[in-house]
């Protein structure tokens, strides 16, 4: 029996986003050691990151206090280029689920307005205080279930949400040159994804995917390579300069769904073995993919986001994302995947 047609999945997809609960979002155990947080922000957008540290400082139960040296949490921004993300949370340094230090980041590559960039240094400080995406109005949700130039802000979700993560975690007011003492109680080892991204082309349906993509092929993967580090000044970081790892995948193309690809292509893909990207894990030789891809300015592709990326197993495919419309193609054969796109994509066309 086929699975229900794109047409019922966008439609279950949309009623399911709009009825979404709000509940506590935790990025799995992570938490700042105490409630108090030292911050460097030495962001070119200087203004927007200390507009959004404010609010958390100023809205929540942690008190956040501005250094000149390495700390806690890193807040910066550069032109990182066509990664496909427009900010990212990373934890550099952890003692069990305790984050020791962490880096905000914007990427200026891509086009925010100044209410979006803050938006965005919120989000990516609030993953480094162990918050995960949240449907709530605020900047926790923006870029994933609304727009983030318009809902940039802290809410009250993430304000409880807060309260609750760190209830009873001491205060610790220490001062600045012993800020990297006592870490509080020792929480359990959290063996997960260390980088947060927020995606700047985030496809709320796979209609919305396929017109994101120049291209939507099936092809498997032959080979996974280390690349160049993207490096971008940042001051206060070691020797000054803010490294992302990235990796090549070398895919050979087995069938070309809609739009033109080379029979082989070479995938852009941030991250590595250890720097992990919740929902884009590393790939891996052998395996096999339905890949919605748009082109790089180097002759490489990317994926265009989680939701352009599904693993074909023996038991249909298997998404990368959480997302729910993706999630909702779990199971799913290639045929009828293809057979229900190229019906829904005709009818918009019409």
């Amino acid at each position: 029996m086929r699975r229900k047609t794109i047409f019922g999945l966008l439609a279950v997809a949309v009623t399911a986003i709009l009825a979404l609960p709000v509940f506590a979002h935790n990025w799995g155990c992570w938490r700042q050691p105490n409630r108090t947080v030292w911050v460097r922000n030495t962001a070119t957008n200087s203004s927007q990151a200390a507009a959004a540290l404010n609010e958390w400082n100023g809205d929540t139960i942690l008190t956040i206090r501005t250094t000149s040296s390495h700390t806690e949490v890193s807040v910066l921004d550069g032109n990182y280029g066509n990664t496909g993300w427009g900010g990212l949370a990373s934890i550099e340094s952890a003692s069990g689920c305790n984050i020791l230090h962490g880096h905000a980041t914007l990427n200026t590559y891509y086009s925010y307005t100044s209410n979006g960039k803050r938006g965005v240094f919120c989000q990516e400080v609030g993953h480094l205080f162990g918050l995960d995406h949240s449907n709530d109005g605020g900047c926790m949700g923006g870029g994933y279930y609304y727009n983030i130039n318009t809902n940039y802000n802290v809410v009250s979700h993430n304000i409880s949400d807060i309260a609750s993560k760190y209830n009873g975690v001491p205060l610790a007011l220490y001062g600045e040159d012993e800020k990297h003492g006592e870490h509080g109680e020792e929480p359990d080892h959290f063996d997960g994804p260390v980088v947060h991204a927020l995606w700047y082309d985030h496809p709320r349906s796979l209609v919305e995917a396929a017109e994101m993509a120049s291209a939507v092929v099936v092809a498997r993967v032959t080979g996974v390579y280390d690349a160049p580090d993207i490096v971008v000044p940042a001051k206060g970081l070691d020797n000054d300069e803010h490294r992302v790892p990235n990796q090549r995948v070398a895919f050979e193309v087995t069938r070309a769904i809609r739009g033109k690809v080379e029979a082989s292509f070479d995938l852009f893909h941030t991250g590595n073995a250890t720097y992990v990207l919740d929902g884009d894990p590393p790939y891996e030789m052998g395996q096999r993919y339905l890949l919605f891809l748009t082109p790089r300015e180097d002759g490489t592709y990317r994926a265009i986001s989680p939701e352009g990326r599904y693993e074909i197993t023996p038991h249909g495919l298997e998404p990368a994302s959480r997302e729910e419309f993706s999630q909702m193609l779990r199971g799913t054969s290639v045929r009828d995947f293809t057979r229900d796109l190229t019906e829904v994509l005709g009818f918009r066309m019409k």
